[in-house]
């Protein structure tokens, strides 16, 4: 090897390793090179215990036993739990003055004036559209925090988070298996103003999706406007939303409205078909409608 001396500014040169034997800096004898560095470890790793452990596949991994591993693990799970980041404490400070409070979907309506004590809320109640289901959102209000935060007028929101229709078609005498027919995205979907209750310490809204149709209707509508096929005999929409409550700061032009509650994720489910011994009148399908919190996903059962 040539013997020739390397030197740099600094008085240290780069191509010289701590041991003083020559080597390129980005190679594995000879360090990390100029730039900064850390212990190597996997992307993501936040330096815990196990995060020593090397690749299976790499040189220092097939050194590793088995016995090992199992200590490094046995003393992760030993170790006291790391403190929380503080984006995570801030979260857990963070206070909403309006927490929600029940998904009424049994009884009558309670709060809205348009609908209390009378309508029915659940899957397909009277006095309705034939293939509607019905709901009443309820919110509590925590007066004093709302004061100190100057929160003093109220309003529900809400949007469409997905919605879908499947068909299964009668071709050739015989019933096809479920296609997805039509997808709707994301919209704005805000309560009406007279099925909201506003003035605490409750507030509530009221809805009812579904198909806003007949029994007798050829074709169902679905999102978008979009029709149902001519030759569908089962029909599957599916409805998800999430609802929330803003609070304003300040009246008239200067009311500033924001978020002053949790997401609250609901779904409507409508699954219909025809009975080919009523001249193909639509009936409800004996299970697959209902109305419930939380989102569903997938091909109908």
């Amino acid at each position: 090897m040539n013997n020739r001396q390397y030197s740099s500014g600094t008085g240290s040169s780069l191509w010289i390793s701590s041991s003083g034997e020559i080597a390129h800096p980005d190679s594995p004898h000879g360090g990390s090179g100029p730039g900064r560095s850390v212990r190597p470890r996997p992307l993501g790793a936040e330096g815990s215990r196990s995060d020593v452990l090397p690749h299976p596949q790499s040189p220092a991994g097939r050194m590793v036993l088995t016995s090992d591993i199992g200590r490094i693990l046995l003393a992760e799970k030993a170790a006291p739990a790391s403190q929380p980041t503080q984006s995570t404490a801030a979260a857990a400070q963070t206070r909403r003055p309006v927490v929600f409070a029940e998904f009424n979907n049994k009884s009558r309506g309670k709060h809205v004036e348009a609908i209390k004590g009378g309508n029915q809320m659940g899957v397909h109640p009277p006095g309705n559209f034939a293939f509607v289901n019905a709901v009443e959102l309820i919110f509590n209000v925590n007066e004093e925090l709302a004061k100190k935060m100057g929160i003093s007028h109220y309003r529900c929101r809400q949007r469409v988070h997905r919605q879908e229709v499947w068909e299964r078609e009668l071709k050739d005498g015989k019933v096809t298996s479920w296609s997805r027919t039509m997808l709707g995205g994301a919209e704005p979907d805000d309560p009406d103003e007279g099925l909201q209750k506003t003035t605490p310490p409750i507030l509530a809204f009221h809805d009812a999706p579904g198909f806003m149709a007949t029994a007798n209707d050829a074709q169902l509508k679905g999102p978008g406007g979009k029709m149902t096929s001519k030759t569908a005999v089962f029909v599957f929409m599916r409805q998800n939303f999430i609802a929330w409550i803003e609070g304003a700061r300040g009246s008239g032009k200067n009311r500033t409205w924001e978020v002053v509650s949790d997401e609250v994720k609901w779904h409507s489910n409508q699954s219909l078909g025809r009975n080919i011994f009523d001249k193909g009148r639509w009936v409800a399908a004996a299970e697959g409608s209902e109305i419930e919190l939380g989102h569903t996903e997938g091909q109908p059962k």
